[in-house]
């Protein structure tokens, strides 16, 4: 029998596709804690390894170089350092990493006198961070002010923001780098480039604390306030928004003044794309989102708000739709949605196998499907494919690195969706 008369008779019935409300443990995304280091001090590591949490693929190592205000980093707390990156990057975590004079919330008191001591600093830290750059998901601040938050501190004038920026570029290479406020953003790029500033975004240790994020915002429309000012909270959510699908925002929710309706949250983190948020503090606002119904028809409803934002920080791929199709070849039409707050920033490859993986169609492509987007992949069988039998899967993977995604589907028990069953 030719190839051309088998695929008329082929079959496929297709797999009914429900979105789980599972915690997905994706790279570059979720929840985190804060793991604090003092530079100066050599670290217990089996001590450490404890403390990871199983669930997060996310860190945030706060880096402590207080100890160093008045000279050079020596080159064993350099080499502390190394040793730090290069354990989160064994056990795969992702690293957002801080470097900081201050943990105490004491910025002019224990950050350096001169500014050409943050930037010697700065100069002999990035060969290390450089070292482990894949393993870096973005840099938060530029070392000064109360922990490393780029307030309190005597360095903050536009000029001397300028100048460790520049400095800090160069040692950082590009590697990610995220600053405290939008107004610092526009304060370090002009009008005229800022849609070429790909590799530096914001972090907001602020979020829903008030109006205006504890002075994250300002309250004056952009017309009044001008390209350097501080922006009403709307217009700074959308400016957040333009950048925020190339360098991961997130940062920590905290109690306050505002409260806001479970739509106008997921509003608000969709608008900013949110990427990640630290799963501890304010543990009064958390605490408020754990005692919390979404009220969303469909799996969601009975979920908590703390449940749906975390399993929706970044992206999260659904499965939704397969279907045949026999016209000049055989291929499947496989739908994806995105229901996460953000994009996914890296390409990827999506294989599909049959049950025992001995025929598989690998396709690669970039992957930017925006949140609330569908797409439609094509997998077209080859002969040997489409001459064989059993269940059809498919799964994804990360180009560079081949490390897995997971879609918000039920899978298998190898990690697999299975897309329905084929046969002749």
């Amino acid at each position: 029998m030719s190839f051309i008369r088998k695929r008329k008779h082929v079959q496929f019935k297709p797999e009914i596709l429900e979105e789980s409300t599972m915690y997905l443990q994706n790279p570059s995304c979720g929840w985190y804690h804060i793991y604090p280091f003092a530079i100066e001090e050599k670290q217990d590591f089996e001590e450490l390894y404890w403390c990871l949490h199983a669930e997060e693929r996310i860190v945030l190592a706060l880096i402590d170089i207080g100890a160093f205000r008045g000279e050079e980093l020596s080159g064993e707390a350099l080499c502390n350092l190394s040793d730090i990156l290069e354990f989160f990057e064994k056990h795969d975590r992702e690293i957002i990493l801080r470097i900081t004079y201050d943990r105490d919330g004491r910025g002019m008191e224990h950050e350096p006198d001169f500014l050409q001591t943050v930037i010697g600093h700065m100069r002999q830290l990035g060969a290390v961070i450089c070292a482990h750059r894949e393993q870096i998901l973005v840099v938060q601040g530029m070392l000064v002010g109360s922990w490393g938050e780029m307030h309190d501190s005597k360095f903050l004038s536009e000029e001397r923001l300028r100048q460790l920026m520049q400095v800090w570029r160069e040692a950082l290479g590009d590697i990610p780098l995220a600053v405290r406020t939008p107004q610092q953003w526009r304060l370090l790029h002009s009008e005229k480039k800022a849609g070429c500033c790909e590799k530096t975004g914001l972090f907001n240790d602020g979020m829903f604390g008030s109006m205006d994020d504890l002075g994250t915002y300002g309250c004056q429309s952009r017309a009044k306030s001008g390209w350097g000012g501080k922006w009403c909270r709307e217009e700074e959510l959308d400016f957040i928004g333009t950048f925020a699908s190339h360098v991961p925002y997130g940062g920590e929710a905290v109690a306050g003044s505002l409260e806001l309706s479970f739509q106008e949250l997921v509003r608000e983190m969709r608008c900013t794309k949110a990427c990640y948020l630290n799963c501890v503090h304010d543990e009064k606002r958390l605490q408020q989102w754990r005692d919390t119904r979404c009220g969303e028809p469909g799996v969601w409803q009975q979920k908590s708000i703390f449940e749906y934002i975390g399993c929706h920080l970044g992206y999260r791929f659904v499965v939704r739709d397969v279907k045949l199709e026999k016209k000049k070849q055989v291929s499947l039409k496989i739908c994806i949605e995105n229901t996460g707050f953000c994009a996914l920033r890296e390409d990827v490859e999506f294989v599909v196998s049959l049950a025992d993986q001995t025929c598989c169609i690998l396709l690669e492509q970039s992957c930017s499907i925006q949140p609330q987007e569908r797409v439609e992949i094509t997998a077209v069988l080859p002969e040997r494919m489409a001459a064989a039998t059993g269940d059809v899967f498919l799964e994804m993977r990360r180009k560079r690195d081949r490390h897995p995604l997971y879609f918000a589907n039920t899978p298998s028990e190898d990690g697999r969706i299975r897309l329905g069953t084929y046969w002749l």
